[in-house]
């Protein structure tokens, strides 16, 4: 009887461990081509993202010189630092997540000129924050990132690609926001 239990046992064992490399070999495949879609559609974004942030950048340097250090010029410029360093190093999950933290700060900065009418009447700011409210990428390019997004992390998060992507580090993506 004991003989029995250990071989059933090991049968039980060695199909537990069969089905969790299946699924590794079924699974895999899905979840990476869902983040190269990601990927690609994030370094098609990106260059339209890089020009609108230069000309944060300019806006930034503009309100400073008129309006001295505040804190969203702070936030702005350690952000926009944040988003250099992020397209030099490659890592494409960090450069979206600082691209929805410069949306933001844009927004603040817009809101903290128009809430000032000195600062609304310098030819410079309001040049540099037209420039940068023009510069908005196409949102077709936009749309097709936040579906590969959402089909990324539908994959990410189904039942079966859970302990996967948990194994094999796919990590979430974010969405991105254009404010």
């Amino acid at each position: 009887m004991r003989g029995r239990v250990r071989w059933i046992f090991v049968v039980v064992l060695v199909l537990l461990i069969a089905g969790a490399v299946a699924l590794v070999f079924v699974q895999k495949p899905t979840l990476d081509d869902d983040r190269d879609a990601v990927d690609a559609r994030w370094t098609a974004l990106r260059p339209a993202l890089v020009t609108r942030y230069e000309h944060l950048d300019t806006a930034l340097q503009a309100f400073v010189a008129a309006a001295g250090e505040r804190t969203v010029a702070g936030d702005t410029q350690r952000e926009l630092a944040a988003w250099k360093k992020a397209v030099a190093d490659g890592g494409q999950e960090q450069q979206a997540d600082s691209a929805n933290r410069l949306e933001g700060l844009g927004v603040r900065l817009r809101a903290n000129v128009l809430a000032s009418p000195r600062l609304s009447g310098v030819p410079e700011i309001s040049d540099a924050l037209a420039a940068y409210g023009t510069s908005v990428p196409d949102a077709n390019l936009v749309e097709r990132y936040n579906r590969a997004v959402g089909t990324y992390e539908d994959s990410r998060t189904d039942t079966l690609h859970v302990p996967v992507a948990r194994l094999f580090g796919f990590d979430s993506r974010p969405t991105f926001v254009i404010r």
